[in-house]
């Protein structure tokens, strides 16, 4: 290869590659529904905190279209491999939710609101223009909050069935937590490998951390909501946030935000 087209590719954009994408597109994991044992939760209900909790939950995992929506319309979707990831993430995510929904109808015999999330549309602009200009490093950007909401997720999910180890919500919580590491696998990899190759990058992504309400998602909750999420997963173990802050601290140019101290307010 010539040294001027060496030296004009961006290592940015060879992506961390310990993990295969179309195995994972091929093996994604759809309904739960004929796991989920409904009919246990008529002589053994949750309790209601715990059903607010997966609601919130559910609510969360269900706005996943509205932030794909978002990403895609930056420099990530250019990048085959991260696209073809997050296409198959939105279509687990969704069937995440489809099984908090189905043990939250189980629980309360109401229904749980399936009206879409809605994203402004010059919000969506404004991200396209911000984000196109930033370029590349909008991709590291994007798998470090993929990153971090996973950690945090999933420590919500184990949370919760410390605080409740009903037999039938554990067994189907496991099995979500073992879909969601795997796609931990992706974010993590990638964000370590774009931000340990761009200052510019950790700079920027830095900065987009310090601004985004935890969970993604969060911004369309009422805010007792969230405080309540925080208060009932988190108030009697807050060393749980603390370990979260202390694995943003491992990415590269991330340290010291305590994110999740600030989101919990603990």
């Amino acid at each position: 290869m010539p040294r001027s087209i060496e030296v004009a590719l961006d290592d940015m954009s060879i992506p961390a590659p310990d993990f295969d994408v179309r195995a994972y597109a091929n093996d994604a994991h759809a309904s739960y529904r004929d796991l989920l044992d409904l009919e246990a939760y008529a002589s053994q209900p949750l309790s209601s905190d715990t059903v607010r909790a997966l609601r919130y939950l559910q609510v969360v995992e269900r706005g996943t279209m509205t932030h794909l929506r978002s990403v895609l319309v930056t420099a990530t979707h250019k990048d085959a491999r991260v696209t073809a990831f997050l296409i198959t993430w939105a279509f687990e995510k969704y069937w995440i939710a489809d099984a908090l929904d189905q043990i939250i109808r189980a629980n309360e015999g109401g229904t749980v609101d399936r009206t879409p999330f809605r994203t402004p549309v010059e919000r969506t602009i404004r991200e396209s223009i911000v984000a196109n200009i930033v370029g590349l490093p909008m991709v590291a950007v994007h798998t470090a909050l993929g990153t971090v909401d996973e950690w945090l997720m999933q420590a919500a999910y184990r949370r919760l069935i410390e605080l409740e180890p009903h037999p039938q919500l554990a067994d189907i919580v496991t099995r979500l937590l073992a879909t969601k590491s795997r796609q931990l696998q992706f974010f993590e990899a990638q964000a370590r490998h774009r931000l340990g190759e761009s200052s510019r990058a950790q700079k920027v992504t830095r900065r987009r951390l310090a601004k985004t309400p935890w969970p993604i998602g969060a911004r369309a909750e009422p805010s007792q909501n969230t405080e309540f999420f925080f208060r009932y997963l988190f108030g009697s173990q807050p060393s749980a946030i603390t370990e979260i802050d202390e694995l943003i601290d491992t990415l590269d140019g991330q340290n010291n935000l305590n994110l999740m101290k600030r989101a919990a307010a603990l």
